[in-house]
């Protein structure tokens, strides 16, 4: 176990996150990291998982419990039946030592939470971090602030549970604690002391207060050494031995001069040199990738999962995301109960603007009006999808990093999903506003409207989700969808007529799914329509005036008949065939299944803004002077000084499994 320390800023993250091989976010990387002999590109390829990174920040899905978090953390990384014969009983027995090693049982069935849903405490939601990232099975840890939000005890509980798996699963763990109590530091085996990206120390944890004393600089009584090597290049903060007070170093130049200069460093190279010389010879890299072929579901039917960083297969993730994500929209009862109200809302609204068209040629114009609106109103609902792929893609990336599941197979289960609500919604406000508006009243006309209203919700749904994807922020996935959504209201075919389209553009009415799925719409509506022409529609008008010596004024009407029929409306004004209805229906699945496979591919292989890491940022007060000498009278006058926390008329409660958990009353 190894604890790197040093002051914000001194390069603890970015030293952490290319152990941890987080190193897409540098362009550059100079030195050689090996794990168990396997360079940092194998480790990418074919054993991600294996290699774990810990950012400072906890991101989870806020609605699911932690218990739902934990199991699937678990089910994710399940061995294979060749070295597990009772996966069931695996499961279990893991979630109930996790609950009870990290004292989440409690708040075992309440739902994670985040800045905007109440669930678990911060602290809480530290330890579920913790406790998922155990779950995953890396045979290396690296912790990047991972006790900021704990207490003491819940720190040094932590740190007792790292020690644990190390020692009991022969794992490497490297972390950065600020502020880490002396029982927390006698946990670990080696510390680093690193300052402005340079090396001051690397050893044993005994052997370093010596070290720094060899060089001038003492540690004060009372102070942790934790705290006294991180402050070793604060000259405000540091003590230097008398006599010292010229040759001590004072920069992180200096440091790192004297360090590279010490039999200390000399035989830490050494140490390293004869390591990689074992390695070389004891052919470790090969048993280890044995050992870990051997975990993973299928190797011994399929050759080329042996090449895959996941452990189960994608079949598998598959059927487990399913479930997550059903879990997840069931978590959000608020948004389920405000879609289904707005949608009926909506619907009654424009039912009653549009209430029972006439039966006449006045409604041909006004009831392509109330299939158009039908179409639009689901496509500016699907544009939701954005801010939800942006906000999400954090949880996907770390599980991603932690080899849990292939992010395809969560936009294949996300897109599952959302058909069976998404179904309900357009069954709903279909069948409010068909009947309204007094559209064709027959079975097979309502099917069909409902059955082309849902494929294009779905299909814009997609769309907006790749835009979410392929955007790598909330601000340009709403301009790009924005512009997009515009042009394709606009090239529609029912504010412009194709026949009217200036031709530079016309190509986006044939590449728009809109247009396609308006025009399956139109087609099923007028198909079989023949009305009478409108009495101020006729010309000439004036009594006695026979119907053989008239004409309909509305395009596809023939002199002399009093009907128009519908399709032949839809091919002078529209330019559109009712022949090619279930074609365009066609077009629009096919833009959607191609969505599908694009949202799939983007997931798969495009990663925005993956840093892992946020820069936090403090307010700065005036450097406290130390004086060279104390009094021991004032030492002990301060450590009995303390600070009592009291509250009053205060009512805290959180949302558990069957009702609400007061935590504070009164």
């Amino acid at each position: 176990m190894l604890l790197v320390l040093g002051r914000p800023g001194s390069g603890c993250s970015t030293l952490l996150r290319v152990l941890g091989n987080q190193r897409k976010t540098y362009t550059r990387i100079d030195g050689t990291v090996l794990y168990g002999g396997l360079t940092p590109k194998e480790v990418q390829r074919h054993y991600r998982g294996e290699v774990a990174y810990n950012q400072e920040d906890d991101v989870h899905f806020p609605t699911l419990t932690v218990r739902k978090t934990l199991e699937f953390a678990i089910n994710c990384k399940i061995p294979s039946r060749q070295v597990l014969q009772d996966p069931e009983r695996y499961r279990r027995e893991f979630l109930d030592m996790l609950l009870d090693m990290y004292g989440l049982k409690g708040c075992a069935d309440t739902i994670v939470g985040n800045a905007f849903l109440r669930g678990v405490s911060g602290g809480e939601r530290k330890r579920v971090s913790i406790a998922e990232q155990v779950a995953s099975g890396a045979s290396v840890d690296v912790w990047d602030g991972s006790t900021r939000g704990l207490d003491s005890s819940s720190a040094l509980d932590y740190v007792r549970s790292l020690r644990i798996n190390a020692d009991l699963l022969q794992k490497s763990v490297v972390a950065t604690i600020y502020q880490a109590s002396e029982s927390i530091y006698q946990l670990f085996d080696k510390v680093m002391v690193i300052d402005e990206g340079r090396q001051l120390y690397f050893g044993p944890i005994d052997k370093a207060v010596d070290y720094f004393g060899s060089i001038g600089i003492e540690k004060p009584r009372r102070q942790t050494t934790s705290d006294f090597l991180t402050g070793v290049t604060q000259l405000h903060e540091r003590r230097v031995r008398p006599g010292w007070e010229e040759r001590a170093p004072k920069t992180a130049e200096e440091f790192e001069q004297l360090w590279m200069q010490s039999p200390e460093y000399q035989q830490t190279t050494q140490d390293a040199k004869q390591l990689y010389e074992q390695i070389q010879t004891d052919h470790r890299p090969s048993e280890l990738q044995t050992f870990i072929d051997r975990t993973k579901m299928g190797t011994s039917r399929l050759k080329f999962r042996r090449k895959s960083p996941y452990t189960t297969t994608f079949v598998f993730q598959f059927y487990l995301l399913i479930i997550r994500e059903w879990e997840i929209f069931l978590g959000n009862k608020t948004a389920i109960i405000f879609k289904v109200i707005y949608n009926i809302a909506f619907a009654i609204i424009v039912g009653t603007l549009f209430i029972r068209l006439p039966h006449n040629t006045d409604s041909f114009f006004t009831r392509g009006g109330v299939l158009f609106f039908a179409l639009l109103f689901n496509s500016l609902t699907s544009m939701a999808e954005i801010p939800k792929a942006v906000t999400g893609r954090q949880v996907v990336y770390k599980h991603k990093g932690l080899a849990m599941y292939h992010p395809a197979a969560l936009s294949l289960a996300q897109t599952l999903v959302d058909t069976p609500f998404m179904l309900f919604q357009v069954v709903v406000f279909g069948a409010i506003l068909y009947w309204s508006t007094a559209l064709q009243r027959t079975a097979g006309h309502f099917l069909a409207f409902l059955l082309f209203l849902y494929i294009g919700a779905l299909c814009l749904t997609a769309f907006f989700r790749l835009v979410g994807n392929v955007s790598p922020n909330v601000d340009i996935g709403h301009t790009i969808s924005g512009i997009s959504l515009l042009f394709m209201i606009l090239y529609v075919g029912y504010l412009i007529p194709p026949p009217h389209m200036h031709p530079y553009f016309k190509w986006i009415y044939w590449t728009n799914p809109l247009a396609y799925g308006f025009k399956a719409l139109v087609s099923n509506e007028y198909r079989n329509m023949r009305y009478p022409c409108a009495p101020h529609s006729l010309v000439p008008r004036g009594a006695g005036i026979s119907i053989a010596n008239q004409v309909c004024t509305i395009s596809g009407a023939v002199p002399g008949q009093l009907l128009v029929r519908g399709r032949d409306y839809l091919e002078q004004h529209y330019s559109i065939h009712v022949r090619d209805e279930w074609k365009d229906f066609l077009g629009v699945v096919g833009y959607w299944l191609v969505f599908v496979f694009l949202i799939a591919a983007v997931m798969e292989f495009v990663e925005y803004g993956n840093t892992g890491y946020t820069i936090s940022v403090s307010k700065r007060f005036k450097p406290r002077t130390v004086e060279p000498e104390s009094n021991e009278q004032d030492e002990e006058a301060i450590a009995k000084d303390g600070t009592t926390y009291t509250w009053k008329d205060v009512d805290y409660t959180v949302p558990v499994k069957g009702g609400d958990r007061q935590l504070l009353h009164g």
